[in-house]
Protein backbone atom coordinates (compact mmCIF):
# COMPACT_ATOMS: atom_id res chain seq x y z
CA UNK A 1 0.00 0.00 0.00
CA UNK A 2 1.29 3.23 -0.63
CA UNK A 3 2.32 6.14 1.86
CA UNK A 4 -1.21 8.69 0.55
CA UNK A 5 -3.19 5.20 1.01
CA UNK A 6 -1.99 4.31 4.28
CA UNK A 7 -2.23 7.35 5.42
CA UNK A 8 -6.29 8.13 4.42
CA UNK A 9 -6.72 4.56 6.01
CA UNK A 10 -5.21 5.34 9.35
CA UNK A 11 -7.59 8.92 9.14
CA UNK A 12 -10.43 6.83 8.67
CA UNK A 13 -9.75 4.43 11.63
CA UNK A 14 -9.01 6.78 13.94
CA UNK A 15 -12.19 8.86 12.74
CA UNK A 16 -14.61 6.12 13.08
CA UNK A 17 -15.47 6.21 9.42
CA UNK A 18 -14.03 2.12 9.00
CA UNK A 19 -13.66 -0.31 11.54
CA UNK A 20 -11.12 -3.23 11.27
CA UNK A 21 -13.20 -6.29 10.95
CA UNK A 22 -10.95 -9.12 10.73
CA UNK A 23 -8.46 -11.03 8.12
CA UNK A 24 -9.30 -12.59 4.42
CA UNK A 25 -7.92 -15.93 3.47
CA UNK A 26 -5.18 -14.35 2.26
CA UNK A 27 -3.84 -12.57 5.31
CA UNK A 28 -4.65 -9.17 4.45
CA UNK A 29 -7.23 -7.20 6.40
CA UNK A 30 -10.49 -6.10 5.89
CA UNK A 31 -12.61 -3.35 7.22
CA UNK A 32 -16.20 -2.40 7.50
CA UNK A 33 -17.32 1.33 6.90
CA UNK A 34 -19.25 3.02 9.51
CA UNK A 35 -22.60 5.23 8.96
CA UNK A 36 -19.92 8.13 9.57
CA UNK A 37 -17.45 7.59 6.36
CA UNK A 38 -20.48 9.62 4.67
CA UNK A 39 -19.61 12.47 7.21
CA UNK A 40 -15.72 12.27 7.03
CA UNK A 41 -15.05 11.24 3.05
CA UNK A 42 -18.63 11.74 1.31
CA UNK A 43 -16.79 11.02 -2.45
CA UNK A 44 -15.46 7.86 -0.85
CA UNK A 45 -19.02 6.63 0.39
CA UNK A 46 -20.46 7.42 -2.43
CA UNK A 47 -17.53 5.42 -4.99
CA UNK A 48 -18.21 2.56 -2.23
CA UNK A 49 -22.09 2.39 -2.39
CA UNK A 50 -22.14 3.13 -6.20
CA UNK A 51 -19.68 -0.49 -6.57
CA UNK A 52 -21.67 -1.76 -3.70
CA UNK A 53 -24.85 -1.44 -5.70
CA UNK A 54 -23.10 -2.32 -9.22
CA UNK A 55 -22.21 -5.57 -7.48
CA UNK A 56 -25.46 -6.56 -5.77
CA UNK A 57 -27.57 -5.86 -9.22
CA UNK A 58 -25.15 -8.29 -10.96
CA UNK A 59 -25.65 -11.02 -8.39
CA UNK A 60 -29.57 -10.29 -8.74
CA UNK A 61 -29.50 -10.39 -12.54
CA UNK A 62 -27.80 -13.61 -12.44
CA UNK A 63 -29.90 -15.61 -10.07
CA UNK A 64 -29.69 -18.44 -8.28
CA UNK A 65 -27.47 -21.00 -9.35
CA UNK A 66 -27.87 -23.14 -7.03
CA UNK A 67 -30.47 -23.66 -3.92
CA UNK A 68 -30.12 -25.31 -1.02
CA UNK A 69 -33.05 -25.37 1.23
CA UNK A 70 -33.01 -26.91 4.59
CA UNK A 71 -36.24 -28.14 6.29
CA UNK A 72 -37.03 -28.49 9.90
CA UNK A 73 -40.11 -29.94 11.17
CA UNK A 74 -40.74 -29.42 14.90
Amino acid sequence: MNPKSQALLEHLIVQGAIEMSGIDQFGEMTYSITDKLQEVHPELYIELRDEFEHNMFQMIDQGPKVMTWKIRTI
